[in-house]
């Protein structure tokens, strides 16, 4: 199959990660060699190169000295608005999910913004809402800056080391709340540089904001959250097609 649309690389890049999220391969397998690639593709040793560089930077591919080129982690491609935790996806991709927990506090509801307020339609100014600010990580490299409240009353007694891990697994399992919802909102924002330094990357980057509110049966709000996704470990696509009610978006970790 020749590539014949500019620019090469990146057609390249694209035909290459659909090859490693195939099912040709599993993690650990060997991958295609620089020469394979040349012959398949039709492009030069340099493309190839570079290619395989890219992909091994993401962390998609490994290289071995002496040995090869090797699947490291599979692109975990979902759907946004499926539930599942950043522990669960990261696990997917390959990836060992930790958190570090910069603040929790436990507050009045008249004292949170009022947009917190008006997200978790909390009515009494005496409620009581958890504020969760976590750092998750990815093998160790910061991926989300996360900032949610959540309504005390649905899980009392949370505790700071119990943030560590999923949450959304704390709120099934131990509290066995019945998540059926959530409403998200993906804009682009410029990093300040408490935001940057904290994801590891220069001040001013653009990175992606995500605004959500999670439900419970149906339509009682759990928690309402803001979490900057670090720029360059995330893909999102949208999948649109004629005279179909649903559109798709979805996004995976490509770190």
């Amino acid at each position: 199959m020749r590539i014949n649309k500019d620019p090469i690389y990146q057609q390249l890049n694209r035909l290459l990660r659909h090859e490693i999220t195939s099912d040709r391969y599993k993690v650990g397998d060997k991958f295609l060699t620089e020469r394979a690639i040349c012959e398949r593709y039709e492009v030069s040793r340099a493309t190839a190169n570079k290619s395989l560089s890219s992909l091994v930077s993401e962390g998609l591919l490994e290289f071995r000295k002496g040995v090869g080129t090797f699947v490291r982690s599979k692109p975990a491609l979902d759907r946004l608005l499926k539930l599942t935790s950043f522990t669960e996806n990261a696990k997917v991709a390959g990836y060992k999910a930790t958190s570090q927990v910069l603040r929790f506090e436990r507050l009045r509801a008249g004292s949170a913004e009022p947009v917190v307020v008006q997200k978790l339609q909390v009515d009494d100014d005496d409620e009581e809402i958890y504020l969760i600010e976590r750092l998750r990580k990815a093998d160790g490299i910061p991926m989300i800056l996360e900032n949610r409240y959540v309504v005390a009353r649905h899980c009392p007694e949370l505790f700071k080391q119990s943030l560590e891990d999923s949450l959304y697994e704390l709120f099934v399992d131990k509290y066995d709340l019945n998540i059926t919802g959530m409403d998200e909102t993906i804009t682009a924002v410029t990093l300040g540089k408490r935001e940057a330094g904290l994801l590891g990357i220069e001040e001013g980057k653009a990175g992606f904001l995500v605004t959500a509110v999670g439900y419970i049966d149906e339509h009682i709000p759990l928690w309402w959250e803001r979490t900057i996704h670090k720029p360059d470990a995330f893909e999102y696509r949208c999948q649109v097609r004629p005279n179909q009610a649903q559109q798709e978006l979805k996004g995976h970790l490509i770190l």
